[in-house]
């Protein structure tokens, strides 16, 4: 993956491929200075930002640097006040060069846009960093990370392997979709933005047994579906081909540089006309991506695939006829802060790659999920999928408990408005029963549905150590609860562990207060940032 990057760019150098995140931050601007010297104190153990390739095309190989220069890659703006300046500066930040020589990263600081307020933009090239690569890197600058819990990786039989394999040809088979000779793709990018509650995509995919990512690309699948109708008449009520990505970094490798992902086909289902139809399809596609013997298979044969065999793949993907839309979701439960200014808000942005119509990234960070969309400008009309998108989540179902289940779509906040974390949802242990443990257990770790009753022990339902830790995982991203490993390996039946967990949400959610009096939480000591999955 990485040489195919490496290659790609010296290729078609005219193409970006950088990626980076936006932390939003309150308190004192700190000099340019301080913030160097805050980085350089980091740079000893952060391969990612001493390490790069360097050679042609696929025979380039990692090169370190242990001391980049900082003057060139920490700057900053001063801005004019307004949201509006800051706004600007960030999407033409996004299309500004990287630094050319050594380590492909760079920082800036950005500020006067508003008092309390400043902005720091962590960009990076895609062939040294991953989407999980600038989350590990955010999190050694900004927060505090636990050292990584390893676990036996599970057996992956042959059909894992199969479907692995499967997928990956079916993902770059040729679609005709996005060839239209009357409109070919141009390769000029439109960059934009919404912002949405996160618990309001995570309740609607989780009470019909997904998780938030499954949310973000049902309510896209809403908003491509209402363009195409509008705009482009060869995707009208039809499935539009689309890739998820999926995170196969093991815990002993969190902290090097490169890509450690995969694709797999995720098709969004824009010819299902409800809402509901949408997300039931979602859920049931992306299930098999949850695996973790389908992650295993789908490292092992991303190990053995030749680099020239994979360039080979990658690049028919990057041909008109087999065009496809990629997207990718990261979650981060953990505080992050500059010293002790808080990060309130994460803004991502991705590349486009040769030929595709659109790349799309989400992002969930105290309470909002911030969605970056990257279009091809050719396409009429799509640069407006950030209120398509907005329009879509207001039609996701609702939990029958939501106190808001009333409320009409244009209730919820309208895109491109910065929107505060919500409070916690009252009364959410009450979907905290055997059947909600159960379901979980079932379709995302894969236990035997027969052997999980309320009277047996955690061992009679087939709960081992990795069953655990992938509960403890799926908690946190569906509820933002952090319940650790050892909690939840001590209760001895199932009802005990169903009370148990009703318990700690319920405390949890009681404790917790509003984001704009205290900003992020500090109790949160064991937060993980949740994969493309």
């Amino acid at each position: 993956m990485d040489l195919t990057m490496h290659d790609m760019a010296q290729v078609y150098p005219s193409i970006s491929q950088t990626i980076g995140v936006i932390l939003h931050l309150e308190g004192t601007t700190p000099t340019l200075g301080e913030l160097r010297a805050y980085v350089c104190s980091h740079l000893k153990s952060q391969p990612r930002l001493t390490h790069y390739l360097h050679g042609p095309r696929l025979k380039a190989r990692w090169h370190h640097d242990p001391a980049p220069d900082l003057n060139h890659r920490l700057r900053e703006q001063h801005l004019p006040t307004g949201d509006q300046h800051l706004d600007t500066a960030l999407t033409s930040l996004v299309a500004h060069p990287l630094p050319d020589a050594g380590p492909l990263w760079d920082i800036w600081l950005l500020a006067g846009y508003a008092p309390g307020r400043y902005a720091i933009c962590l960009r990076a090239h895609h062939s040294t960093q991953d989407g999980m690569g600038l989350i590990g890197t955010l999190t050694a600058l900004f927060g505090s990370a636990p050292a990584p819990t390893t676990h036996p990786a599970p057996r992956a039989g042959a059909g894992a392997y199969l479907s692995t394999v499967r997928g990956m040809l079916t993902a770059s088979a040729s679609n005709n979709t996005w060839d239209d000779t009357a409109r070919p793709l141009t390769g000029q990018r439109d960059i934009t933005w919404a912002y949405v509650p996160t618990q309001r995509l995570r309740q609607a995919a989780t009470t019909r047994g997904g998780d938030t990512n499954d949310g973000v690309l049902a309510a896209l699948s809403g908003a491509l579906r209402t363009w195409a109708a509008q705009s482009w008449p060869r995707g009208a009520d039809r499935p539009l081909p689309a890739i998820k990505m999926v995170n196969l970094r093991r815990a002993e490798e969190h902290d090097r540089p490169g890509n450690y992902f995969t694709f797999a086909p995720a098709p969004l289902p824009c010819h299902e006309p409800t809402a509901e139809g949408r997300l039931d399809h979602v859920i049931a596609a992306t299930r098999t991506t949850k695996d973790p013997a389908r992650h295993k298979a789908m490292r092992s044969v991303m190990n053995v695939v030749p680099a020239r065999a994979f360039h080979a793949l990658a690049t028919r993907l990057t041909t008109p006829d087999r065009a496809t839309i990629s997207t990718s979701y990261l979650a981060l439960h953990r505080p992050l802060r500059y010293k002790q200014d808080p990060v309130t808000r994460l803004q991502p942005f991705t590349w486009l790659p040769r030929h595709q119509p659109a790349s799309i990234v989400a992002c969930s960070y105290n309470g909002t999920t911030s969605i970056c969309f990257v279009t091809d400008a050719a396409l009429p009309g799509l640069n407006q999928l950030p209120r398509l998108f907005h329009d879509a989540v207001g039609d996701l179902p609702r939990s029958d408990d939501d106190p808001h289940a009333g409320n009409r779509p244009e209730q919820l906040p309208h895109a491109d408005v910065a929107l505060p974390a919500p409070a916690a949802a009252r009364d959410i242990a009450v979907v905290i029963n055997f059947d909600f443990i159960k379901g979980l257990l079932v379709h995302q770790g894969n236990l035997p549905a027969e052997a999980i009753t309320r009277q047996a022990t955690q061992e009679e339902a087939g709960i081992d150590s990795l069953a655990v830790t992938e509960l403890s995982m799926i908690l946190e991203e569906r509820l933002g609860v952090v319940i650790t490993e050892d909690e939840l390996a001590k209760p001895t039946t199932m009802d005990d562990l169903v009370s148990l967990v009703a318990q700690l949400v319920a405390a949890s959610s009681s404790d917790r207060e509003s984001p704009q009096e205290q900003g992020p939480h500090p109790q949160t000591d064991r937060p993980h940032a949740v994969p493309e999955a």
